[in-house]
């Protein structure tokens, strides 16, 4: 099974608003950095939203993690893939994997909401391309294993640089203005990867009326391994 390192991956900080708009729906934010190379040994709120209630009035903050991955080299649609995050310090914010849209290979402040189907003001939960199912749970002390979707699997091979944006479901993607502070941290100490099964490539016809998924043998050479059936492709 290939294993891919991240390319890019980085947090997003939010411009921290007394207002739920102000702070959800910016363009821009504070990319990560500090520590060697500029990047944090670690992110313990990479995922975040945070609303507090004060005498002096609300303070919202939200943040948000981009990862990048090269799969310019995949040219079949896996059959299947995972992303391998390795945890730390917090877990309590719920979150999506979605479709990010940022530059090829790097993040800049304008990228706060580089989401595709982004739309300020709106329940993002319908607009957005999920690559995951909500993750749940967290292990803040070793790898955490997030199932991609159909959608991921599509862009793994139509896009060179595959983008991801890791995004507190409950308020930050859904639009729900309440005061809480969930957060959940991730280890830039290991490595962020993507793993996959390759697809199968070869012979994807009809045989005699027969689809090839229900084909596995072609005159007893296996349908991955037929490239022509009489010269035809």
């Amino acid at each position: 099974m290939p294993i891919k390192t991240s390319s890019l991956k980085n947090q997003m900080t939010g411009t921290v608003s007394p207002t739920f708009a102000g702070a959800r729906d910016a363009t821009s934010g504070t990319v990560g950095t500090g520590g060697s190379g500029g990047v944090p040994t670690s992110f313990p709120t990479a995922i975040k939203y945070s609303k507090v209630a004060g005498g002096r009035g609300n303070q919202i903050s939200i943040n948000r993690f981009y990862i990048e991955f090269d799969t310019s080299d995949i040219s079949v649609t896996p059959a299947d893939a995972t992303l391998q995050i390795p945890g730390s310090t917090n877990s309590s914010a719920d979150f999506f994997a979605v479709k990010a849209t940022f530059s090829d290979g790097s993040l800049s402040g304008g990228d706060f909401d580089a989401i595709d189907g982004w739309s300020a003001g709106s329940d993002n939960s319908s607009n957005v391309t999920k690559y995951s199912s909500e993750v749940t749970s967290w292990s803040t002390g070793g790898y955490n294993n997030i199932t991609l979707t159909s959608d991921a699997l599509s862009d793994m091979v139509s896009e060179d640089n595959f983008k991801i944006c890791l995004i507190q479901s409950g308020n930050d993607l859904a639009n729900v203005d309440a005061v809480a502070v969930v957060q959940t941290g991730i280890s830039n100490t290991n490595s962020l990867r993507l793993s996959y099964t390759e697809g199968a490539t070869g012979f994807g016809h009809k045989t005699i009326g027969v689809a090839s998924a229900n084909i596995g043998k072609i005159s007893g050479v296996a349908t991955a391994n037929v490239g022509k059936v009489i010269g035809v492709d």
